[in-house]
C-alpha cells in the first residue's frame, strides 16, 4: 500500500469509526483492523489517536478555507447579488460544507466530545460558528461598501443569515432554509424598491 494512500485510508476509517464509536471508545487496534494493517503501521503515520483526530480537524479547516476562497473569488466577480444565487449560496453552505461526507461525521464526533473536551469544543465552535460568522460578516461588509445593502450591521446580518442555516442544519429542513433566505434577501436587498 502506498504511503499517502495508507495515511488517507487511516484518516477515512478513523473518521467513520470516530463517528460510530466516539473518540474514547475507538482503539488503535479497531482502527488497524478496519484499515487492514498492523497497529504498528498506524504509528508510522501518526504518533497517537489525538494526532489522527487533529489531522481530521485540520482537513476540515482546510476544506472550509478552500470553500471560502472559492466563494470570495466568485463574489468578487459579481456586480450585484441575485436572489437565486444568494439562496443557493446558503443552501450550499449547508449541503456542501456542513453535510459534506468529510465534514458531517467529524462534526458529529465534535458535538459529542465538546461536552467534556475543551479542544473539541473550540474546534466545533470554529468550524460551525466562529469562522462562518466572520466570513459572512466580511461579505455583508463588502456588500455595504458596494451599496447593495443599507445601514444594517454586517455582524447582525451575518448572525441572522447563520441562524437560518443552523436551524436547517439541526432540523434537516432545506425547504425552510430556502424560504427564510428568500425572505431575508427581499428584506435586506430590495428595501429601496419597497420604499419607492
Amino acid at each position: 500500500m502506498e504511503e499517502k494512500n495508507t495515511r488517507e485510508l487511516i484518516l477515512q476509517e478513523a473518521l467513520t469509526l470516530f463517528a460510530e464509536k466516539g473518540y474514547a471508545a475507538l482503539s488503535m487496534r479497531d482502527l488497524a483492523s478496519a484499515v487492514g494493517i498492523r497497529v504498528s503501521s498506524i504509528y508510522h503515520h501518526f504518533s497517537s489517536k489525538q494526532e489522527i483526530f487533529d489531522a481530521l480537524i485540520q482537513r476540515a479547516n482546510d476544506m472550509k478555507d478552500s470553500l471560502q476562497t472559492v466563494f470570495i473569488n466568485a463574489f468578487s466577480k459579481t456586480e450585484t447579488v441575485e436572489q437565486e444565487a444568494f439562496v443557493q449560496a446558503g443552501v450550499f453552505f449547508l449541503t456542501g460544507y456542513l453535510q459534506n461526507p468529510q465534514i458531517a461525521p467529524l462534526l458529529k464526533v465534535l458535538e459529542c466530545e465538546r461536552l467534556h473536551n475543551k479542544e473539541a469544543d473550540r474546534a466545533w465552535h470554529d468550524l460551525v460558528i466562529v469562522a462562518p460568522l466572520a466570513h459572512e460578516a466580511n461579505i455583508f461588509m463588502a456588500l455595504k461598501k458596494r451599496g447593495e445593502i443599507g445601514e444594517e450591521s454586517a455582524e447582525d446580518l451575518a448572525a441572522e443569515y447563520q441562524a437560518a442555516i443552523m436551524l436547517a442544519y439541526f432540523s434537516g429542513d432545506i425547504e425552510m432554509l430556502q424560504r427564510q433566505l428568500n425572505r431575508f434577501y427581499l428584506r435586506v436587498f430590495q428595501k429601496d424598491e419597497k420604499e419607492v
